[in-house]
């Protein structure tokens, strides 16, 4: 019986660290995406958006998506949880086409996934 619990124990722990490390690739995997010039990134170039020209930018009807935060302009892609202009577990508050800056500190991941958008712009 301690065998088939230190067997169950182990593989557990296997395909535990196996989920981690898919989802660990699948992020890398994004980020690399939408860092390394995709053609739908390339359009972009480092240039100041008007809270106008950011707003058209809203993710639906085949626009792209960008939000503002801290006056950085970033592109999202890639990301499943940013579908038809909204990010999904934010019940609405982050949308494209809108400066983030007060809405992103309440999210559970704050800042962090900055990191792995890529700026496109600074808002005017």
């Amino acid at each position: 019986m301690t065998k088939r619990i230190a067997a169950a124990t182990l593989v557990s722990l296997i395909l535990g660290f196996a989920m981690i490390g898919g989802a660990v690739y699948w992020q890398l995997e994004s980020a690399k995406g939408s860092s390394s010039g995709s053609s739908a990134g390339a359009d972009f170039a480092d240039r100041p958006y008007t809270v106008e020209e950011l707003a058209q930018y809203d993710g639906k009807d085949d626009n792209q998506c960008l939000v503002a935060v801290d006056g950085d302009v970033y592109l999202i892609e890639g990301f499943a949880l940013w579908q038809m202009g909204e990010h999904l577990p934010s019940g609405g508050r982050a949308r494209c086409g809108l400066d983030l800056t007060n809405v992103i500190d309440e999210s559970p991941h704050g800042r962090s996934k900055l990191q792995l958008l890529k700026k496109v712009g600074t808002l005017e």
